[in-house]
This record gives C-alpha cells, structure tokens and sequence, in this order.
C-alpha cells in the first residue's frame, strides 16, 4: 500500500477532529441543554405549587380555620399553569375540600374552562403521569395539595428541542466546513518546509551542499530548528569535503616530498652518478625518519579519535606534574632566543592519564616555539576559576588568522602551508591535543589575532 503524503495526512486529521467536534460536542451540548430546560420546568412547577399552598394557606387564615370551597376555587380557577392538571384540596382530617379537573384553552374566546369529564386529552394517552403531595400550613399541618399531572411529550418542548436540534446541526456543518478549510491552509503551510527539507537532504545525499537558496519559515519553531539543523547539516558537510579533499592533497604532498628525495639519492647512487657517502645516506634516513613521523601521527590521531581509545587516569597534583615538562623545554627556547616563562598555581588536582597527557603539552609548546620568533615571549599559566581547573600557553608569534581560526584542531588543516612545510608541521598537532583533551572530559579553545600572537586554553575538571 502506497504511504499517504504529509500534507494527506494533516488533511485528515483536521477533518476527523472536525467531525467528531461536530458531532460530540453538538449532541453533549443538546444533552445539557434538553436536561437544564427540564429541571427549569421542574424548578418552576415547585415554585408554582409553593405560592398556590401559600395562598391557600392565607385564604385558611384568613377564614378563620375553614375551607370555603368558593374561595378555592376563586385562586384556583384563574390560574393557567394548573391546565392539564389534577388538583385535590384536602383537608387535614381527610375531607375532600375541592377538585380541579383538567382545564382546556377555548380557543374562541381566549380562556380555560372545565373538562368536567376528569379524563386528559387522549393525545396524552402516552404520557408518563406524575403525583405531587404538598402539606399546607406554617405552624401546624391544615391539609394537603394532592396533584395528578401527566409529563407530556408536548408540541412546546418537543419545538424547543427540534428548533435547538436543527440550529446545533447547522452549526456542526458550519465548523465541519470551516475546519476543513482550515485544515487545507494548515496542511499546506505545514507541510511546504518539510517537503523542502526532504528535497534538500536527498541533495545533500548526492553530494551537493548548497544551501544558497533558503527554505521559507514556517513560523512553528520546531520545522524551523529542523530546517536550521538541514542547512548547518550542509554547511559543515561542505566544509568537511573542503578539508577531505585539502587533507588528500596535503598527505600526497607529505608522503610524495620524502619519498622522491630518497627515491632520487638512491637512483642517482645506483647508477654511479653520485657516490654512497654518509652525507647523502644520511639525508635519506632524515627524508624517512620524517615519512615515518608522519605515519606514526596518523595512527596516533586515528587511535586518539577512536572507539578504542583508553586513558587510565590517577589523581595528580599539577604543578608538580607540569614542572618538570617545563623545564625540559627551557634549553629549547634559550637557544630560539624566546622568553619562556611559567606561573603555576599549587594544591590543584586532576585525573590525567600522565603518558597521554604529556603529548598534549608538548604539543602546544613545540607549536608556540615553531611559530614565535626570536625576541618573542612563551608563557604557561596554571590556575583555578570557578570549579574548572584552567591551563593557557600563550605566546607572541604570527598568530592564526580569523577565517583559519574555527579549523586549526582539524586534522592536517594548517594556516599557514609554507611555514608549517618549512618548519616540518605536519598538521596533526592539534588535532591530536584536541582529541586527548576530550578524552579527559574537557575542552581546549584557542583565541589568536594575526601577527600578534595566540592563547590556547585548556579546561579541566577538578579531581575528585
């Protein structure tokens, strides 16, 4: 069976809503409605035969303790809501006092009379019969009202109920219409950015990441985070195919550089052209020495970045873990000529796998050394803000462009590709203090500006 489009299916719910609204709500609402006229009716009845008995109940006092049955029916008689109604006066000692039988509309002359037959209407034949006792008297029980009423399923309440049937079904085909309207505009306003969504990642599948043309908002923050998370989706993909291609020609070039050297000296002494001495062996196992590093980076990054990694942590108090690293790189910047200087702060405590560590910091001072010329200024600082422990190398070199800023910790990305070659940069450096960092449970951030230097900071939680 072929699945139904997004913009079927909104269309249908609306419409289911719609109808069940259209038919729930309606017939609840008739319900309510039929049950509070009803109790209106009973409600009314009561009151009516409360005011009949306190009348009757003064006409008593009035008489001085008799019933007059001419005064009854005086109060009785003028009295329409007792048509169609049974009314027995009887007295305390079980006397009938007066009778009223059920009354009639003369529709000739405006008024009700007797139906001295004592029957209902025979079009009430099928009607429920209803019995009322009311005691008479404030002080002491004078008599009782007894009232025989049947419940009709009368043309006034029925034409109330039909009327309010018809209006309340009129209604229901009215919302039904209105929310299928509506369920056509929301469907389509809904469904346009993911369709545009879908369009964009089955491009984005085939290997094309422009993102030039914008899908329009929908106004509803969840499609819009979603069409955000598309476009960042192929923003970064773009950029990691920019870095994928750079990292093949870089590797190439890295790989070509040693290999055609040695492959040079070698022929040129194999066919007699240059003599074997220690000099040009001795390039050759410089030219594979560097080949070497190079693989040996590789591995050390794709071991950092993988599912295999391990760290085996111990507490360790920093300073007089750092120290000792510090100071093996004293003689280093002496000799460059570069002011090398360290402020450590004491008592703080990381967990820090030693032997992994140690890379990280020797990378970061072998890049501040490689990049600062003579004259410059090394600095490492060690201290504690706010529950973070916090290590910064600085330094005064060249510094790291804004644009080649956001990609240096990517692997062989290097902003400056002649400099890095003649220094001997490789380009993983980086990449693997990053992945050693977050290995550790913390982040490294850089922050640089061109031709005046950069600060790399690395944050570390305090050891338990």
């Amino acid at each position: 069976m072929k699945n139904k489009s997004l913009r079927r299916h909104f269309l249908a719910l609306y419409v289911l809503l719609a109808v069940l609204s259209g038919i729930v709500v309606p017939a609840l609402g008739v319900h309510f409605s039929v049950n509070a006229f009803r109790n209106y009716q009973i409600q009314r009845r009561q009151a009516d035969i409360e005011n009949l008995g306190e009348s009757l109940t003064a006409l008593y006092d009035e008489e001085g303790g008799i019933w007059k049955r001419r005064r009854v029916m005086d109060i009785l008689r003028p009295a329409p809501q007792w048509a169609g109604m049974i009314i027995s006066l009887i007295a305390s000692d079980g006397r009938e006092i007066f009778t009223l039988r059920p009354m009639q509309m003369n529709h000739s002359h405006g008024m009700y009379s007797n139906n001295e037959s004592g029957k209902f209407s025979p079009d009430d034949n099928s009607a429920e019969t209803e019995h009322i006792t009311f005691t008479l008297g404030r002080s002491k029980n004078i008599g009782y009202l007894k009232i025989e009423r049947k419940i009709p399923s009368g043309r006034y309440e029925t034409s109330f109920i039909s009327y309010l049937m018809r209006y309340t079904l009129a209604g229901a085909l009215l919302m039904i219409l209105f929310a299928c309207g509506v369920g056509c505009i929301v469907a389509e306003s809904l469904s346009r950015p993911v369709i545009k969504v879908i369009e964009r990642t089955k491009k984005i599948s085939k290997g094309d990441y422009d993102i030039s043309e914008k899908i329009p908002s929908a106004g509803i923050q969840e499609l819009d985070d979603l069409t955000k998370g598309v476009e960042n989706l192929a923003r970064s993909l773009a950029g990691q195919e920019k870095l994928r291609r750079r990292l093949m020609v870089d590797v190439a070039h890295e790989l070509r550089t040693p290999l055609t050297v040695v492959r040079t000296q070698i022929e040129a002494i194999s066919d007699g052209i240059l003599e074997p001495t220690p000099e040009r062996l001795e390039l050759c196992m410089n030219e594979m020495k560097r080949l070497g590093g190079l693989i040996e980076n590789v591995e050390a990054l794709t071991r950092l970045e993988g599912e295999t990694l391990e760290i085996h942590t111990e507490k360790t108090e920093m300073k007089s873990y750092l120290e000792p690293v510090l100071e093996t790189f004293e003689p280093v910047f002496e000799k460059a000529e570069i002011k090398f200087s360290y402020e450590l702060e004491e008592n703080l405590f990381c967990d820090i796998d030693k032997n992994k560590f140690r890379h990280v910091i020797d990378n970061l001072l072998s890049n501040a050394l490689r990049y600062t010329n003579a004259g410059g200024n090394v600095k490492v600082r060690l201290q504690s803000s706010g529950g973070k422990i916090y290590i910064e190398v600085s330094d005064t070199g060249i510094g790291i462009s804004e644009k080649d800023l956001p990609n240096i910790f990517e692997r062989f990305y290097r902003a400056d590709e002649s400099r890095a070659r003649v220094t001997g940069g490789s380009g993983v450096g980086l990449a693997i203090v990053k992945a050693t960092v977050e290995a550790h449970d913390g982040k490294i951030t850089a922050e640089s500006v061109k031709g005046k230097g950069s600060v790399f900071r690395i944050e570390l939680a305090i050891g338990k």
